[in-house]
């Protein structure tokens, strides 16, 4: 049984799992804050001390670490949004350890989703998560496009302001309560938050009409916290991006929750470190 410790660092909180890669099973797993305030130097201590924890005895065949930012072809974190590891040598960090790999969330949770997830035997589709932040990737027979510099994931930038608007993050700032308490209030019936989690999830199935216009996926897969806690968050994004789907013989893409959950990040990123030992 090969294993590998997946790192899943996102802007509110770590998760990591050792994971079996020829089946996708989580044997163990952790998950803490994320506390940004002390700076990327220990935040990727905290990793590291976690991963170690985790490791144990087993025989860990490798560490992958997915993070909320661009990540280069060769593994090299090329953002600082919401922490800064570019000149960090995360790979190196984790050396005693078992050998790493760095790759960006999104690329990561569409792997898993492709190999055991909503995606798999599907020859292509657009993978989007809709969390802290919003970006997304198109994946082709079980792969996920990187494009030319590893940035094809920024759905949530450019003219539609997507992730100003529909992210975990912006609500937040917007509203004063995370999503997840929006979601609880709607759910209660509270008519603010219905039409606060409406009015983002109309302006992120805007963008991904634009996309699917523009890259007709097989299917689409929604994944991240926003999306998958939110069935009126969700039902409206659907809503809008069949309203803007401009090909008739498209508007009836299905589109799916991701069927990993949240573990989709951790379960990927064990994936991406070993591609060797999980070939289908």
């Amino acid at each position: 049984m090969t294993l590998a410790i997946g790192i899943d660092v996102g802007a509110t909180k770590v998760a990591a799992g050792v994971v079996e890669l020829d089946t996708g099973r989580i044997q163990s797993s952790s998950v803490v804050g994320s506390d940004l305030a002390r700076g990327g130097a220990s935040l990727l201590h905290d990793c590291v001390e976690v991963a170690r924890q985790l490791a144990g005895d087993c025989a860990i065949d490798a560490v992958g670490v997915a993070v909320c930012e661009t990540v280069d072809l060769d593994g090299r974190v090329t953002s600082a949004y919401s922490f800064d590891w570019r000149a960090l040598d995360v790979a190196r960090a984790f050396s005693e350890i078992a050998p790493a790999r760095i790759e960006s969330d999104v690329r990561a949770a569409a792997r898993a989703e492709a190999r055991f997830g909503a995606g798999r035997k599907r020859a292509s589709f657009l993978y989007v998560n809709a969390g802290s932040g919003i970006s997304s990737t198109l994946v082709l027979d079980g792969a996920p496009h990187a494009g030319a510099r590893g940035n094809a994931i920024l759905l949530g930038a450019g003219p539609l302001n997507v992730e100003a608007l529909a992210s975990g993050t912006a609500l937040q700032a917007r509203h004063g309560v995370s999503a997840a308490e929006l979601a609880k209030a709607a759910d209660a019936g509270e008519s603010w938050a219905r039409q606060v989690l409406q009015d983002a999830g109309a302006v992120l199935g805007q963008a991904i009409a634009f996309a699917v216009n523009l890259l007709d996926p097989e299917i689409v897969v929604l994944g991240g916290g926003v999306a998958l806690g939110s069935a009126v968050y969700t039902a409206a994004a659907e809503t809008a991006m069949r309203a803007h789907v401009w090909s008739d013989n498209t508007k009836a893409i299905p589109l799916v929750q991701g069927a990993l959950g949240l573990e989709a990040g951790m379960i990927g990123a064990a994936l991406i470190a070993a591609p060797h030992a999980v070939a289908s």
